[in-house]
């Protein structure tokens, strides 16, 4: 049984966990900032007509797609498929893995978990303790993406080139020039285009992403002793719920499979650039779905979030109740 008033943070677990996981987070987060300056600067490199054209060649495959493709000829939304970018996925997927599969069998492997705990605390609080730097830490990394897609939107500079007037021939379908003139380059800064607050409600989706791994990996890991079979089994299960949910955009028939992965719920991409009557439509909504017969936006990450905290109680309840084998 979890006695509540022994839950809480420890201090001291607070700073080893730190001292744990700092190196990873270091590594990540020089990774993703990176990755988020570089990305919006990659934007730039493509000339807005030019996407546009080439993208129209591939509508069929619009389904497979994490936006339609009206978004991405907005440079708002081409911005916002940084969060489905794998580089990003790849590293939050690091992060919630590694720390997750590490809480209980990570020390039972190494032999240490018999010496903390004979430390006066309990083990909820040995885990909860554990679940704050994790998820404070994967908050950072992605607040460190953003601040990164944050300076590139600031220091890009654009430039599109304006053809002369025409006038479309009806019947005929093309386009008469109105004038010699040649076509004009303008450039001005990415700012002009491209709102930062635009992307706090992808941030959020991320993390909450992020969160569920992190409660699935801590789960899988209360109730093994070898870290390896618990990374093994966390991403076999990832590999799985991805697998059903390409087969559910691939054909209509299988459609149903999208409703069982939890890759449903992570919509970063549709909570930015979304207009309705001409206005911006806010993706904090509990009541406006997104589209027509869907959700309102805050009911995909509050599934994540909440499936994420029930997976932490079970793996209290099983850290809670379990014989601990002697180290090897």
């Amino acid at each position: 049984m979890i006695h509540w008033r022994e839950i809480g943070i420890d201090r001291m677990m607070v700073r080893k966990n730190i001292g744990q996981s700092s190196l990873l987070f270091v590594f990540l987060a020089i990774a993703l900032f990176a990755f988020g300056w570089v990305r919006v600067w990659v934007v730039k490199l493509l000339d807005m007509g030019q996407f546009q054209t080439i993208i129209e060649q591939f509508r069929d495959y619009e389904k497979f797609a994490p936006v339609s493709f009206d978004a991405l000829f907005t440079y708002t939304g081409r911005v916002g498929m940084t969060f489905d970018e794998p580089m990003v996925i790849l590293c939050t997927v690091i992060w919630c893995v590694a720390r997750g599969s590490d809480v209980v069998s990570g020390e039972l492997g190494r032999g240490t978990m018999e010496m903390l705990l004979s430390q006066p605390i309990s083990r909820a609080r040995f885990l909860l303790s554990h679940a704050l730097v994790s998820s404070v830490g994967l908050l950072l990394l992605c607040l460190l993406l953003w601040a990164g897609m944050t300076v590139g939107i600031e220091t890009t500079t654009l430039t599109e080139t304006v053809p002369p007037p025409s006038m479309r021939v009806p019947f005929l379908g093309f386009e008469l020039p109105l004038t010699n003139d040649e076509p004009v380059e303008i450039s001005f800064p990415m700012r002009e285009r491209v709102d930062t607050e635009t992307y706090t409600a992808s941030v959020f989706h991320l993390f909450a992403f992020g969160f569920f791994l992190l409660g699935i990996s801590t789960c899988f890991s209360s109730f093994d002793r070898y870290r390896w079979r618990t990374i093994g089994a966390v991403m076999t299960v990832y590999v799985i719920q991805l697998v059903m949910f390409g087969l559910g955009k691939a054909a209509e028939s299988l459609a149903w499979l999208q409703s069982l992965s939890f890759f449903n719920c992570y919509r970063p991409q549709k909570m930015t650039g979304l207009v309705r009557d001409g206005d911006l439509w806010s993706p904090w909504s509990l009541s406006t779905p997104i589209t027509e017969g869907m959700y309102p936006p805050l009911y995909y990450p509050g599934l994540l979030l909440f499936f994420g905290v029930v997976l932490y109680i079970i793996a209290i309840v099983r850290f809670q109740q379990r014989d601990l084998p002697a180290p090897l």
